[in-house]
């Protein structure tokens, strides 16, 4: 009876089935046990050697920029980064600088890497700037990746052969530096302290109140220089002040004039001096007046006058210097 059952087809087709379902839950049972990994990824590099791989001297600095591709989940690894000041075969690694940009993908990054040349050698001999390797870093899930920069080929030339001796033979004299003709620029300067000497003079001569340079002791210049030490002194003006303030102003055109002048001369004084012209109607005020100040009997602010000769004493004064 039981090798008839075990011999039923259909007995054997319902075994397969359960067989099969057993298999799939333990496969999937066993990758639900194992972590994901993430596939492999190869970072895209691009290498940028120096110029010239030949006439290498000792000192010389060599420059490799080494551009990378990786996904925007890799992020490179600062520990795993070439040390500065590491030594190689008489190559020095001098200075590392890394910069980078994020695009929506992936991340771009560029290294800069120096490498100064410390070794001698008396004969022309290929030298190499070292293997770098370069590791990048996935968190989810932890993941890590390397890329290795090749090294790269160069001929080292010394700077003389034949040791100390034969350089010492060979040494050339200095070629002198080139001159740099200054004449120009002594020119320019020149000019340009004319130019500057000249502008200060025309600034003093036409604010200064001094008389100790030439065409500066006129006559409205002195009156100028008496209004204003008559304004600034403390004590109260009176009346006494004001007939000095305009004796002052007088006297100024007397001397221009070359005799009294009263209010019916202006029109004659500023035909004899055309620099005055501009101020004819302040002149024909000033004159109406002192008229009114010497034989008006009302009382005025004397402070104030003064204080308005001084202003016409200066604007005068311009004319008298030619500056107005």
């Amino acid at each position: 009876m039981r090798n008839q059952i075990s011999n039923n087809p259909l007995v054997k087709a319902m075994q397969g089935l359960l067989w099969g379902a057993v298999m799939v839950l333990t496969v999937n049972a066993a990758m639900a046990a194992t972590p994901v990994s993430q596939a492999t990824v190869t970072p895209i590099i691009r290498v940028i050697n120096p110029a010239l791989n030949n006439h290498v001297h000792i000192g010389d600095v060599l420059q490799r920029t080494v551009v990378l591709q990786v996904p925007a989940a890799y992020q490179f690894s600062d520990q795993a980064l070439p040390k500065k000041g590491r030594k190689h075969d008489g190559i020095a690694l001098v200075n590392v600088a890394v910069q980078s940009k994020a695009e929506s993908d992936h991340t771009q990054y560029t290294l800069q890497l120096s490498y100064q040349v410390f070794a001698a050698s008396m004969t022309p001999t290929v030298m190499q700037l070292p293997t770098e390797k370069l590791v990048f870093t996935s968190k989810t899930p932890p993941v890590s990746t390397s890329v290795e920069v090749p090294a790269w080929g160069f001929w080292f030339s010394p700077l003389v052969t034949g040791g100390s001796v034969t350089a010492k033979k060979n040494m050339l004299p200095e070629v002198a530096t080139p001159l740099i003709d200054h004449r120009a620029h002594q020119q320019r300067l020149v000019v340009f302290l004319a130019l500057l000497v000249g502008s200060l003079l025309a600034l003093l001569y036409i604010n200064a109140d001094g008389h100790w340079l030439p065409f500066m002791g006129g006559a409205f210049a002195r009156a100028h220089r008496q209004l204003k030490r008559l304004a600034r002194s403390s004590t109260p003006k009176t009346a006494v002040d004001e007939k000095k303030a305009l004796v002052y102003l007088h006297q100024a055109f007397n001397q221009h004039y070359g005799a009294n002048i009263f209010a019916r001369d202006v029109q004659a004084f500023v035909k004899l001096r055309p620099g005055f012209k501009s101020l004819q109607q302040e002149i024909s005020q000033f004159f109406e007046a002192s008229n009114q100040s010497l034989y008006d009997v009302k009382t005025r602010d004397s402070r104030q006058v003064i204080a308005q000769l001084v202003q016409l004493s200066k604007r005068l004064r311009d004319c008298e210097r030619g500056v107005s």
